[in-house]
């Protein structure tokens, strides 16, 4: 079974925009243009990518990297989280092994990007906005 390939896009939301007035913006990783994070862990921010200095934690290996997306504002440990595994699988970049601690426990289906397009939009948005 052939899976379809997803488009992946980084978006910045600046404070006019946020629903939380306190962050000073975030950056949402879009699916097919569609903010997935926010389908399964509403109200959650991506805001710690920037503020811990840790750019963009997207960057995707062969061994795999497990990643928080999002949490709630107050703590991970406190109100839940989303994590993901990203790893390059050949031409690929793929989503999986999602987790879920928040209340809803929803999970996204597996993703799986061009890995020339996927790295193209990191690096794009990395010179951009970190």
């Amino acid at each position: 079974m052939q899976h379809e390939i997803d488009i992946f896009t980084l978006h910045r939301r600046g404070p006019e925009d946020n629903i939380h007035p306190d962050l000073h913006g975030e950056i949402r990783p879009l699916v097919n243009r569609r903010d997935v994070l926010d389908e399964v862990f509403p109200g959650g921010v991506t805001w710690y990518w920037q503020w811990g200095g840790l750019g963009i934690p997207l960057a995707a290996t062969e061994a795999g990297n497990r990643v928080m997306l999002v949490a709630q504002d107050c703590s991970s440990s406190c109100c839940g989280s989303v994590w993901v595994t990203i790893r390059r699988e050949g031409p690929h970049v793929l989503w999986a092994d999602w987790e879920n601690s928040g209340d809803g426990g929803k999970l996204p289906p597996e993703f799986r990007f061009d890995a020339e397009q996927y790295d193209t939009e990191l690096a794009r948005a990395t010179a951009a906005w970190v």
